[in-house]
């Protein structure tokens, strides 16, 4: 004979539920640290400037027999005024960094989707496996009551369109 038996067990532990919560709390907070470290970044690099003219103007002064003495002491100044601020400067370096390389990700996908439909446009199988595709995770979606998945072929030329009109 078989039974069966109801329980109500949780479906997460509590102690991961804990330390993820941690985990969002220290990324906000990571987040409000790099705006206010981007504000001190803008702040180092105006300071940074009025350095470089004060040290212009007080390397202008001195006589020709001393320019090169001169410049080296406002290279140096600059260049120690850039190892001091860099790591303010780091965290943009690191977002540029971050968004090129999502840039790339991004386009590297929409080509290979773009490789897939002209595949597709030269073979109706496929074509067809596509649509077959399309609709099974449509109808699943339309059965759990979620919305359909997005179809990641909508920006391509149509197949009616990509046909020369002579053509049945």
């Amino acid at each position: 004979m078989t039974s069966f038996t109801h329980s109500d067990f949780p479906t997460s532990h509590a102690g991961i539920g804990r330390i993820l919560a941690a985990a969002r709390a220290a990324q906000a907070l990571a987040g409000r640290i790099r705006q206010a470290r981007s504000l001190f970044a803008l702040l180092l690099a105006g300071s940074l400037s009025a350095l470089v003219v004060v040290a212009d103007q007080w390397v202008s002064t001195w006589a020709d027999g001393q320019m090169v003495v001169a410049w080296v002491a406002l290279w140096l100044m600059l260049f120690g005024a850039l190892l001091l601020f860099a790591e303010a400067s780091h965290g943009g370096l690191e977002r540029v960094a971050a968004r090129v390389h999502a840039w790339r990700q991004v386009h590297a996908q929409r080509r290979q989707e773009e490789a897939v439909w002209r595949f597709a446009l030269a073979d109706p199988r496929f074509m067809r496996e596509l649509q077959a595709a399309r609709y099974r995770a449509e109808t699943e979606a339309e059965q759990a009551g979620t919305p359909a998945p997005a179809w990641p072929f909508s920006h391509m030329p149509s197949v009616a369109a990509s046909r020369p009109w002579h053509l049945p």
